[in-house]
């Protein structure tokens, strides 16, 4: 392992990515937003929800982007397609629910879906993309083939690399009425489908990802008024070679870059870790962490309810059987044992993780020791005891002072969520000595959740075990206050980043 004073690092660093750029060339999350890679924890259409996004170039460098949307169970994909953007340059687009028709989605007619609009002037490949509706042809039978896994999830968007081909950027250049001049130049130049930029054996007319990318994305609630928004993580030194594949591609993803080291500020110092694998295990090493922490409040006075985004944006290249990297730790006859530090693969129920938690009321108060260790629910029928579990690849958990343990969450209509009772105080039933007690709640305070899952020594040089998840997203606050007949005044809602530790143990 290699560390380097947190000083040391900031003054090489100074003009380079969060203080960590010019250390080495590796894969880091770049606190100041911007990169080569975005990753979105979170889309929904579900609960009459609509999701904005949007994408920034901030360079004077034309782009050519992958974008792609992974529904919340397995992380398959749901839709993907390349974007162009000219220098400057900035792509938008909705997300509405739709219900699916013949022309997109053969056999799977009227099931729940998302469907795509935008009215931005940008080229994309397709063209026309607006009207799409998310796809069933990845789906994987395991967790189940409906298109209503397609409602949630999250998305992400890599650079593939500087335009350098003069008609190309002529072609997707706005005009002084904000229009590109010829869309058509991204089609003509890939060579057929599944080829590369021009000449496959020849790359030419794309350079790597200078980066420069930032985006953010916005969930809406039309009827109640209320719309909530976040910033999307930003990866760096995730390639230094161009990455462009034609839109019928499923690559480049998170598993295709070039660089295979990860920078990570670790308290007071950074860590940098090659790893043996997969490039994937440097994105991951940079989102693993041992424990999340943040608020809730609840309260029927003014309608407050909150729900956490829990999303691992690397486990589908860990659990599913179709799509694992190799495990240096158990051999080449791995499948289907889950690559570490995930420990299940996927099945109908999901690959359930386990989790510790926490909570306390505002004063420093816990609940009733009865009451610690009592697992939220639903839990899948293939977990036993009392494991609180983490099941899909996107997660909400619904905070509640109330017993109910089943059905969407009230925020953001999720199905893949887990019901988080803050009860304090344990109910009791009458005796002839003792008076009946009613269950009491906490209605405000924090939540510690606790991964004790890790990294094997065999997975990067140093030997260096990480302990955690790979973990992203946020704790949306949702607020209602009502006049005496009931009518409603005013909605408020919030957004706040996961807050995190880490634990990275020294090798030999």
């Amino acid at each position: 392992m290699k560390r380097n004073n947190l000083t040391t690092a900031i003054l090489a660093g100074i003009t380079g990515v969060a203080g960590i750029a010019s250390v080495s060339n590796a894969v880091n999350l770049n606190s100041d937003g911007t990169g080569q890679v975005l990753i979105y924890p979170y889309y929904t259409v579900n609960n009459g929800l609509n999701t904005l996004i949007s994408v920034v170039n901030t360079t004077d460098r034309s782009k050519a982007v992958k974008v792609r949307f992974l529904e919340g169970k397995n992380s398959r994909e749901c839709l993907d397609f390349n974007v162009y953007l000219s220098a400057y340059d900035v792509w938008t687009a909705g997300l509405v629910a739709a219900t699916a028709t013949s022309l997109f989605s053969p056999g799977f007619e009227g099931q729940d879906t998302t469907k795509i609009i935008t009215n931005d002037n940008s080229c994309t490949d397709p063209a026309n993309i607006s009207g799409f509706e998310f796809l069933p042809f990845a789906l994987d039978a395991t967790v189940g083939l409906n298109l209503s896994r397609c409602t949630e999830g999250h998305f992400e968007m890599i650079d593939m690399g500087d335009i350098t081909d003069q008609d190309t950027i002529d072609g997707i250049d706005h005009t002084d009425t904000g229009t590109p001049t010829d869309c058509s130049v991204v089609v003509s130049n890939f060579v057929g489908a599944g080829e590369i930029w021009n000449d496959p054996a020849n790359i030419t007319g794309i350079d790597a990802s200078s980066g420069g990318l930032f985006g953010s994305a916005s969930v809406i609630d039309v009827a109640g008024g209320v719309d909530v928004a976040y910033n999307a993580d930003a990866l760096e030194g995730f390639t230094t070679a161009n990455l462009l594949t034609d839109p019928g591609n499923l690559k480049p993803g998170l598993s295709d870059g070039t660089v295979i080291t990860s920078d990570i500020f670790n308290g007071n110092s950074v860590v940098t870790d090659t790893w043996l694998v997969s490039s994937v295990q440097a994105v991951s090493a940079v989102y693993m962490h041992d424990s999340i922490f943040g608020e809730y409040v609840l309260s029927d006075s003014i309608g407050a309810n909150t729900e956490w985004v829990v999303t691992f944006p690397t486990k589908n290249f860990y659990v599913d059987p179709a799509r694992q990297i190799a495990d240096l730790s158990v051999g080449p006859d791995f499948n289907p044992v889950a690559v570490p530090p995930f420990t299940e693969v996927i099945s109908v129920n999901g690959a359930c993780e386990v989790y510790n938690f926490e909570y306390y009321d505002r004063e420093e108060q816990i609940p009733d020791p009865r009451l610690i260790g009592r697992p939220p629910s639903p839990r899948p029928p293939t977990v036993q005891g009392d494991d609180a579990v983490f099941c899909w690849e996107t997660n909400v958990v619904e905070f509640e002072d109330q017993e109910r343990t089943s059905g969407a969450s009230v925020i953001l209509g999720s199905s893949s969520t887990t019901h988080f009772i803050t009860q304090s105080v344990a109910q009791q039933t009458a005796t002839t000595t003792t008076p009946a007690v009613d269950a009491a709640y906490f209605d405000t305070g924090w939540v510690a959740i606790h991964f004790t899952q890790s990294t094997v020594a065999t997975d990067n040089v140093s030997g260096n075990i990480y302990t955690g998840l790979p973990v992203t997203g946020f704790a949306i606050q949702r607020y209602t206050n009502t006049n005496l007949d009931g009518g409603v005044l005013a909605n408020y809602a919030g957004i706040f980043k996961h807050r995190y530790s880490r634990s990275i143990t020294t090798g030999p």
